[in-house]
C-alpha cells in the first residue's frame, strides 16, 4: 500500500476491498460489532491497497507431497503470483483511534454507497491525520449475457454452464467490481490536500460527521465472483484483472495449516492449495498475449461436496492449451 511520506500531514489511504466469503453486510457488521469473524484464507496485494479474497471450498483428499508456498510464472519467467506466509508482511496494527475511524467508515460504506458505485469517504472524528478512503460495492448480476458485457477476458468467453466430468453446473449469479476512472495515486500532494479540504468543508456545511465524494468507474472490470449450481452443489469462480506489471502477493495465515502443490492442466501450471488437509481450491493465471494483462482465476466449491477430479475437469475447460 502506498502512503504519503512522513513529512506530509495528509496521509490518505486508498484501498480496493472486497467482501470475503460472506456478504458485504455480514463482513462489515462483524467488524462493527467486533464479533468473532472467520479468518481470511489469504490476503492479496493489488495495486492500490489490500484485497481480501475468499478461499473457495472443495472437499478433497490428496496423497501428494506438498510445499507450503508456490509461485506462478509467465513464459518469460516473470512472477505473476507469489505465495508467502502472512508473517513475511505483517498486517498493520491500528491504534484505538484509527479503529474507531475505520468502524465509522465501514458503517458509511455499507449504508450509503450503492451497488456498482464507488466513493471517497472522509470521517471527521478520530482522524487527526485527515485520512480518507476509497470504497466501492460490487454490482449483483443474474444474467450471464449482461455479465459478458462487463467481464471480458480476450479469447476466453464466459459460459452459461461449467461442464464437469459427472454433471453440469449452471450460472446463477455474480458480483462485479469495476475499475476506478481516476488513479488517485497519481494525484500530486497539492491535489490530495485540496481534495481533503473539499471533503472537510462538505462535512462542515452539512453538519454531518463525514463526507462522500463519488468516484467514477470505467467499463473495465477488476474483480468478479460467479456462482454456478447443480442440485445442492455450488461452485464459485472468481476472476481478477491485474493490469500491473508487478506480481500479486498471496499472504496466508500460518495458523490455518495450509499447503500448496503445483499440478498441470492443459500445459498450464495451476496451484492447488489445501486447507486443513481436506479443503482445496485451484488458482491459475492467464496472461493475455497482446495487452500482457494478467487475469487471476480461482475456482472451488462454495456449497456441497464435489470431488477434486471434478474441479480439475472444469478447470480444464477454462484453461487454454499451452505450448509449454
Amino acid at each position: 500500500m502506498k502512503h504519503s511520506g512522513p513529512e506530509h500531514e495528509l496521509k490518505p489511504l486508498f484501498q480496493k476491498v472486497e467482501p470475503s466469503g460472506t456478504t458485504l453486510q455480514d463482513r462489515i457488521m462483524s467488524q462493527i460489532h467486533k464479533e468473532s469473524a472467520q479468518k481470511e484464507r489469504f490476503i492479496v496485494k493489488h495495486r492500490v491497497g489490500v484485497l481480501l479474497v475468499a478461499g473457495l471450498l472443495l472437499t478433497a483428499s490428496t496423497g501428494f507431497a506438498a510445499m507450503n508456498y508456490q509461485s506462478l510464472f509467465n513464459d518469460n519467467g516473470d512472477v505473476l503470483l507469489e505465495e508467502k506466509p502472512l508473517t513475511a508482511d505483517p498486517v498493520h496494527q491500528r491504534s484505538q483511534e484509527e479503529q474507531l475511524r475505520m468502524e465509522r467508515m465501514n458503517e458509511i460504506w455499507m449504508n450509503e454507497i450503492k451497488p456498482g458505485e464507488a466513493a471517497l469517504i472522509y470521517v471527521v472524528p478520530n482522524n487527526p491525520h485527515h485520512q480518507f478512503d476509497i470504497r466501492s460495492n460490487p454490482l449483483r448480476v443474474e444474467n450471464v449475457e449482461q455479465l459478458s458485457h462487463m467481464v471480458h477476458v480476450p479469447g476466453i468467453p464466459l459460459s452459461q454452464e461449467l461442464i464437469g466430468a459427472s454433471r453440469t453446473y449452471t450460472f446463477q449469479k455474480a458480483s462485479v467490481s469495476m475499475e476506478y476512472k481516476q488513479d488517485v495515486y497519481e494525484l500530486s500532494d497539492e491535489k490530495k490536500e485540496a481534495l481533503v479540504q473539499e471533503l472537510r468543508l462538505q462535512a462542515q456545511t452539512s453538519g454531518q460527521d463525514h463526507a462522500l465524494m463519488p468516484v467514477p468507474v470505467t467499463d473495465q472490470f477488476w474483480l468478479s465472483s460467479m456462482t454456478y449450481v447443480s442440485g445442492q452443489n455450488e461452485i464459485s469462480l472468481s476472476i481478477m484483472n491485474n493490469k500491473d506489471n508487478e506480481p500479486l502477493i498471496a499472504s496466508y495465515d500460518e495458523d490455518l495449516n495450509t499447503t500448496s502443490r503445483k499440478i498441470n492442466i492443459n500445459g498450464q501450471d495451476v496451484i492447488a492449495r489445501t486447507y486443513g488437509g481436506d479443503v482445496t481450491e485451484l488458482m491459475w493465471v492467464y496472461q493475455e498475449p497482446k495487452t500482457k494483462y494478467a487475469y487471476h482465476y480461482t475456482i472451488g466449491v462454495r456449497e456441497g461436496v464435489v470431488p477434486l477430479e471434478e474441479l480439475i475437469h472444469i478447470a480444464g475447460t477454462l484453461i487454454p492449451a499451452s505450448d509449454r
